[in-house]
């Protein structure tokens, strides 16, 4: 049996059975669990199944997307910690541009740069704004989406097409090799919309959101300048990643700054 067709019979087989040993694998399929090791190992880097000691667990896509409530409390403390690495490379009296979900969220009281303009489409995030800071700040049109609590759509799109931003900050559902992922097409263009707008791009996930996938690739890492990230980052994902952009880990020093934008 050729090593696809192996690899096959294995996600087959993981699709009766959630979980399986190396040991009942090598069994059905009549080799060893030295080959059956190799050929989880080959499959988890693909992303098509998770890695166990001693066995391999059927990879579970994402079947519904998860509500801004629903994530309000996970890695508080990492999100929070990337609100002071985007606050140190945001310059005094920039335009920026952050997206929905909760890791930006959770950063927004670590941004303390002086005159900012804001824009966003997360309703979350202009609330945090408008009630604890006194920047400018502009709130795009669209439909609005009571899962992600952000506004959507053509409309929301069209706002960005006579601004000029300094640094858009997105979000992501995950990042797995070059892919950046989010559950719906439409809530990718947006962002594609301030990231086109921008100077500056920046992808913001904490460690967890490595190494996995959502549905929609909306776009790819290396049309980034930053991976905006937690020192919770191991040093494999850190080095792995390196090769498709610059990854920021730490808060830069503010005379790597002197208020210019980064390049």
């Amino acid at each position: 049996m050729l090593k696809k067709e192996r690899q096959e019979q294995i996600i087959t087989l993981l699709e009766k059975d959630f979980y399986l040993t190396n040991s009942e694998i090598a069994n059905k399929l009549g080799v060893s669990e030295m080959t059956i090791r190799r050929d989880v190992t080959e499959l988890a880097k693909k992303n098509k199944v998770k890695k166990l000691y001693g066995g391999v667990e059927r990879k579970e896509p994402y079947n519904r997307e998860l509500s801004t409530q629903e994530k309000i409390d996970t890695n508080v403390a990492e999100k929070k910690y990337i609100g002071q690495v985007m606050n140190s490379i945001i310059p005094d009296h920039s335009t920026i541009y952050v997206g929905a979900g909760t890791t930006i969220l959770y950063a927004l009281p670590f941004i303390q740069k002086k005159n900012l303009f804001v824009i966003t489409n997360s309703l979350i995030a202009f609330n945090y704004l408008k009630n604890h800071t006194s920047y400018r700040i502009l709130l795009t049109g669209g439909e609005f989406s009571p899962i992600t609590e952000e506004f959507i759509g053509e409309v929301a799109e069209r706002s960005f097409e006579s601004l000029n931003v300094d640094i858009s900050f997105a979000a992501t559902n995950g990042i797995f090799e070059n892919n950046v992922t989010t559950a719906q097409f439409i809530e990718g263009n947006i962002q594609n919309a301030a990231l086109n707008a921008a100077k500056i791009k920046c992808i913001v996930a904490d460690y967890s959101k490595l190494n996995k996938s959502d549905v929609y690739t909306f776009r790819k890492l290396t049309d980034f300048d930053y991976l905006i990230t937690d020192n919770h980052l191991s040093e494999q994902d850190f080095h792995h990643y390196s090769k498709y952009l610059t990854i920021l880990k730490e808060p830069k020093n503010d005379t790597d700054n002197h208020d210019e934008p980064i390049h």
